[in-house]
């Protein structure tokens, strides 16, 4: 059988110098359920990812964001599924920190970014170490003046 590969769309998303985690709902199955990660979903159909991480942050979360770059894209090819996401993971910035838990998400939380990898759960965090790109932004986050 042919693997299908879908879109999904993720925000590190950053206002004043921290981070923005989303903590799932559980949902029997899920591969994230009841999991602190970085706020998205997949994309609908004929969306651009851009629109789609934009849509998928205000859904969630209700913040409004401006994207600014790509940090990283990679095929979950590693999954045991036949449906293989291809991951495409945004630095977006909020214009305020007013973020409530809405939509798939029980609770939001904003953390300093070197205390990031500790409030992560262990898949999540395990996507963070193993993605070069991601870990190399995140240490300019750490840096940054604000």
């Amino acid at each position: 059988m042919t693997a299908q590969h879908r879109v999904v769309v993720n925000g590190i998303i950053t206002c004043q110098g921290e981070i923005l985690l989303g903590k799932k709902k559980e949902v029997e199955g899920h591969p994230i359920s009841g999991e602190w990660h970085f706020p998205g979903g997949h994309l609908d159909e004929d969306e651009e990812p851009e629109e789609g991480v934009v849509r998928e942050i205000k859904e969630e979360t209700g913040l409004d964001v401006e994207v600014h770059q790509i940090v990283d894209a990679t095929a979950n090819t590693w999954r045991d599924t036949i449906d293989k996401p291809v991951q495409i993971m945004y630095h977006v910035e909020a214009e305020n920190k007013d973020a409530e838990a809405m939509d798939d998400l029980e609770e939001v939380k904003w953390v300093n970014p070197e205390k990031l990898k500790d409030s992560l759960d262990p898949e999540s965090c395990k996507k963070v170490k193993n993605r070069e790109e991601v870990e190399k932004f995140l240490k300019r986050i750490e840096k940054a003046p604000y």
